[in-house]
């Protein structure tokens, strides 16, 4: 067999090899792997999370987003009577069960929680994932929900992690009635999160572009378009970040260009030695200081130009 012919077989060879881990690492991104709801529960019990949750009697619903999609929802109520209210948003491939660890230290500064899955977690039906781009419409229809639900004068804020910040980042864009964010280890752009892997994993950065065309194709879904940064531009909604300074997954980098990229007040806060989505569990104590000092803040309409 000529050498050209050969040659050729094994370039083409390469390239359907290339073909074929790209659409696998496509379809992983948009259906990842997801413990149970059963299971979640038992990692935040065996954490100890869940704190009083089991006592605490829940109000459960559901709300159909734009497109009629059902997202599961719950309520769990403040200590006293309040028309203060968060809603929090799980990160990628888990469920509400990982939001539970958040509400007590609402709780404590007098907020009503609701905790939800996202769409295609938890107890919702499955759907592609789109890390945060059509996500962060479903967040708008509860915002709109809880509005509607609870009274339009409510004090109404968004707290977010990983995942879930990013999607709370990207509603703002929409201009909701919200009057604070809480951004936890969010990324700024969701392409340079897959292009950082690609680099651990030392395989060649442009392998992001076949594996977007392959989202684009298959699931209609985009990695490129999934830019935080881009929608806070126009924000001036009062923002708390946080972000762990060992964070391996979405790089402390991601906190300051979203601060950058921010119109309002804004105020960033690291924690030394706190992997993804750790700082709670690095020092609790200092992320109630900083949650309970950030929304005095907001509810005082107190203006601080320096960070803790």
């Amino acid at each position: 067999m000529p050498i050209p012919v050969i040659l050729a077989a094994v370039i083409l060879f390469l390239l359907l090899a290339v073909l074929i881990v790209c659409a696998c690492l496509a379809r992983y991104l948009v259906y990842p792997p997801r413990p149970s709801f059963r299971d979640t529960y038992r990692l935040e019990a065996a954490m100890r999370y869940l704190r009083d949750y089991d006592e605490t009697e829940s109000e459960y619903y559901t709300v159909p987003s734009f497109d009629g999609y059902e997202l599961h929802a719950e309520l769990i109520r403040a200590y006293q009577p309040s028309d203060k209210y968060v809603i929090i948003s799980h990160g990628y491939s888990y469920d509400r069960h990982g939001s539970i660890k958040y509400v007590h230290l609402y709780r404590a500064n007098g907020y009503n929680c609701i905790i939800y899955d996202s769409r295609g977690h938890g107890l919702n039906k499955k759907a592609p994932c789109a890390f945060g781009v059509t996500e962060c419409r479903d967040l708008r229809a509860l915002i709109d929900d809880c509005c509607s639900r609870f009274g339009a004068g409510i004090f109404l804020g968004l707290h977010g992690e990983s995942m879930g910040s990013a999607l709370s980042a990207l509603c703002l864009g929409e201009k909701p009635p919200v009057r604070f964010a809480v951004l936890d280890c969010g990324y700024a752009d969701f392409r340079s999160v897959i292009e950082g892997k690609l680099k651990g994993f030392h395989a060649p950065r442009f392998l992001v572009y076949p594996i977007e065309w392959m989202c684009r194709l298959w699931f209609r879904v985009s990695i490129f378009a999934a830019r935080p940064a881009d929608a806070l531009r126009g924000n001036d909604v009062p923002l708390c970040l946080i972000h762990g300074e060992n964070d391996g997954l979405i790089p402390v980098s991601h906190a300051s260009r979203l601060k950058e990229a921010n119109k309002g007040y804004c105020e960033v806060h690291t924690f030394p030695g706190a992997d993804h989505a750790q700082s709670f569990l690095t020092d609790e104590a200092r992320y109630l200081r900083i949650l309970t000092a950030f929304l005095h803040r907001v509810e005082t309409r107190q203006e601080v130009t320096q960070n803790e």
